[in-house]
């Protein structure tokens, strides 16, 4: 009987001391970020104070719930513009069989300038401007519009738009 006793002992000594431990990682701040950029527009890298998504995020999709860091950040992404790519590749008479509907807009072409335009595309890191503030046990949703952006120049390249 006195082992059963110690051992039940040891044992809510144990849950005691690691209970706080188990807990802890629910107190932090929820997280959920939702591109609402455009309709072409898709959205990847997405993170925030210490919690970065690896998905892609397509008009009107969400991260999963990420559980993140206290304190104040922007929403840190790369953006990548599939209507403004394809216009850019039609122009550069990327895309054969594609063409402006109206023939006054297209742009005179060169063909010495074809090998000058890269046809793969590129993400473009972007930011909020606006920092937001986030505390233990609290729930938040943020929203990526296309006025509240600006590039980030905290991150290596590529910049251009």
């Amino acid at each position: 009987m006195p082992g059963r006793v110690a051992f039940w002992t040891q044992t809510a000594r144990l849950l005691a001391c690691t209970a706080p431990l188990i807990g802890c990682d629910y107190a932090y701040p929820e997280v959920v970020v939702v591109n609402e950029l455009g309709e072409s527009v898709l959205v990847r890298n997405v993170s925030f104070n210490g919690c970065k998504w690896d998905e892609m995020l397509a008009h009107e999709d969400a991260t999963a719930p990420g559980r993140c860091l206290t304190g104040r950040d922007q929403v840190h992404f790369q953006r990548f513009d599939a209507a403004q790519y394809c216009q850019t590749q039609v122009e550069d008479d990327n895309l054969p069989g594609l063409c402006f509907c109206d023939a006054e807009d297209a742009p005179p072409t060169d063909p010495h300038d074809l090998g000058l335009v890269s046809q793969n595309p590129l993400w473009f890191n972007y930011q909020t401007i606006s920092q937001h503030e986030v505390e233990y046990g609290s729930f938040h949703r943020f929203v990526l519009r296309p006025d509240g952006l600006e590039q980030d120049f905290s991150v290596p390249g590529p910049y251009g738009h």
